[in-house]
């Protein structure tokens, strides 16, 4: 069963708000980098955070860690820009793109792989009668000795 992602897009108004400020900003040059939204109305900044990593997390959007520029009043410029695959969405719930039958994909079985069968030791048939009195003299006996009687040696 797959998860469509874009369900919790378009349950969460907050989340959609902001993948549409960065596909909006993104939309002349994806792959330009966008300063990092830092205030958006009725969302505190941990519920912010939260929504970035979503965004993150659900391929929406992808984060520029490497090379962010701190500038004064505490931004982040150039952090974010919206990826192929979040435009893609953004599109389809806005209506620009038209939404895609995705074809439900059947798990494929898991290849069983035959059990190692154990090795059975390899027990003759008929022990040899010379065999059974030496077995008999040295006292080890198997399960074909309990077959045929040990010898009987006189001296």
């Amino acid at each position: 069963m797959m998860f469509d992602f874009s369900v919790r897009l378009r349950d969460n108004a907050r989340l959609l708000t902001l993948l549409s400020h960065y596909a909006q900003a993104g939309a002349a040059d994806r792959a330009a980098w966008q300063d990092r939204l830092m205030e958006m109305d009725g969302v505190e900044p941990r519920e912010l955070t939260a929504l970035h990593g979503e965004l993150i997390a659900f391929d929406w959007i992808e984060q520029n860690t490497g090379h962010v520029i701190v500038r004064p009043g505490s931004a982040l410029a150039a952090c974010y820009r919206v990826t192929q695959h979040g435009m893609r969405e953004f599109r389809r719930i806005s209506g620009l793109e038209p939404v895609e039958d995705q074809p439900e994909v059947a798990e494929k079985p898991q290849p069983k792989f035959p059990r190692k069968k154990k090795e059975k030791p390899e027990v003759p048939a008929t022990v040899p009668r010379s065999r059974a009195g030496a077995v008999a003299r040295h006292g080890a006996a198997s399960a074909s000795d309990e077959l045929s009687p040990p010898e009987v040696v006189s001296r």
